[in-house]
């Protein structure tokens, strides 16, 4: 169903006429309007749950003042582009559709908060040893994966090497890459939070393990640098959202602090790619090329907030409004092939049960999007969307809900094991969950399952024992 036009009455005078025009669903000054009116709902929501500072559901907002209020406002100062093509008029429809959306994911959210929000004051204890001994099975785990990654592929998963999904190019690519990311962004967490717990504990500048914590210190650095070579900005980025939080947790930090955090989030979400190309290189041994002039580029916000898919779900709009227009809606057969989200694309197409990446990337792109696997995400918002119309939006505000309850569980975590944090890992990879569905149920369960086995291993020659630091905020 296309949305009417903002105004379709006549006026009598020109000059109002023409300023009512610019205000049609095909003009940037509406992606405008639109973006600003998505700031001001996010800023009252942000106002309304205002402690504690850092939740799910404001990493929620701050995604999308990137993808709703930013982008837009540099796709209007380019004169309406959009990434992935379409009518300017679906891009704002797309635009308005969202801003529905996250109210609507909004007000579930506050349903569950203003009966009770998460509680600051809660302390939390760790287990040493469990960290330990888990955060060195699961960089082991990690680097036989990527060992195996490498050799059963030839080298062909390195980025500058490939030109399909990894899980394409490396034989048993659905097993061994989960293998590789899961356990290598735990490791640079967990390593990370035990430097982090031995230099507060620590009477002296320089602690008595000293030679432990540099080598936590390399597992952390040698984990992150795996990940981004696997370019995988999203785990590496969610690894230092994990460790952060319970550092915020234990100094109660406040909104100037997390904002220099959520800037400098960002600044490294735009030099993960070049950075995974300039490791590739030098492990191929190719020598670096010469880096492109620097007056020849785009500005930096337009490089890399508009004609890269960074937060690119409002370019993914105009896609989905198209394929409607020429296929109609769904009927809620995308969510139905959502656990086949697990098994290759291949599998799903030739058993004709495809999810709505599948649906919206193999419109879009043809036999490329079967023949390689790279596509954009599908949000649920859109998939709801896509099967139902606004009928759709009637699971939004469960979204919310759910987000506030996993919200009210990492703040009320008491005691911090290797198991635990796999689950706040999975809490994390779910966030407010109106990401893509598939990827969203594969990831979390992956993370609880990996959880409960590197935990098992743990266990094996951990004694039971109540010792455990206290951590008083």
């Amino acid at each position: 169903m296309h949305l009417p036009p903002a105004f379709s009455h006549g006026w009598r005078d020109a000059e109002v006429y023409e300023e009512v025009e610019d205000l049609s669903w095909s003009s940037p000054s509406l992606t405008i309007v639109l973006a600003s009116v998505h700031a001001f709902l996010y800023l009252s929501f942000l106002l309304l749950t205002f402690r504690p500072a850092f939740t799910l559901f404001h990493l929620f907002l701050a995604t999308q003042t990137v993808a709703f209020v930013l982008r837009p406002i540099l796709s209007a100062a380019d004169g309406g582009f959009s990434l992935y093509g379409g009518p300017l008029a679906f891009y704002n429809e797309g635009l308005f559709l969202n801003l529905l959306a996250n109210f609507l994911v909004a007000l579930g959210y506050l349903a569950v908060y203003a009966r009770r929000h998460p509680k600051a004051s809660q302390p939390y204890r760790y287990s040493r040893s469990s960290l330990l001994k888990g955060t060195w099975i699961s960089f082991a785990l990690g680097l036989t994966a990527l060992a195996l990654i490498h050799f059963l592929s030839g080298g062909a998963w390195l980025p500058n090497a490939r030109g399909e999904a990894i899980t394409r190019v490396v034989p048993f690519g659905k097993v061994l890459f989960p293998l590789a990311v899961i356990p290598f962004s735990f490791s640079l967490a967990s390593g990370a939070l035990l430097v982090f717990f031995t230099l507060r504990e620590a009477k002296s500048p320089r602690p008595k393990n000293f030679v432990g914590l540099l080598f936590l210190l390399l597992v952390s650095l040698t984990s992150a640098i795996a990940l981004v070579v696997l370019y995988q900005r999203g785990f590496l980025l969610v690894a230092l959202l994990v460790a952060l939080f319970f550092v915020v947790r234990l100094h109660n930090w406040g909104y100037i602090k997390l904002m220099l955090v959520a800037l400098l989030s960002l600044v490294l979400l735009t030099q993960i790619r070049p950075t995974a190309q300039l490791i590739a290189k030098l492990l191929s041994g190719k020598a670096p090329s010469a880096p492109v002039n620097i007056e020849e580029q785009p500005p930096f916000l337009q490089r890399h907030f508009l004609y890269s898919p960074n937060f690119d779900t409002v370019d993914v709009w105009p896609i989905v409004r198209s394929y409607i227009a020429d296929n109609g809606y769904k009927g809620g057969s995308t969510f139905l092939a959502v656990p086949l989200r697990f098994f290759p694309p291949s599998l799903r197409l030739e058993y004709g049960l495809l999810t709505a990446v599948d649906e919206l990337n193999a419109y879009h792109w043809g036999n490329v999007y079967w023949e390689t696997s790279f596509g954009f995400n599908v949000t649920l918002v859109q998939e709801a969307y896509l099967n139902f119309g606004l009928l759709g939006f009637i699971l939004l505000p469960l979204a919310g809900m759910l987000g506030a309850w996993l919200d009210q569980w990492l703040w009320t975590l008491s005691l911090l094991t290797t198991t635990r944090m796999y689950g706040v890992f999975a809490v994390f990879q779910m966030g407010i969950p109106t990401g893509e569905v598939g990827g969203i149920a594969q990831w979390a369960l992956a993370y609880l399952f990996t959880g409960f086995f590197v935990g098992v291993l743990s266990s094996l020659s951990l004694r039971v024992s109540t010792h455990g630091k206290y951590e008083q905020r």
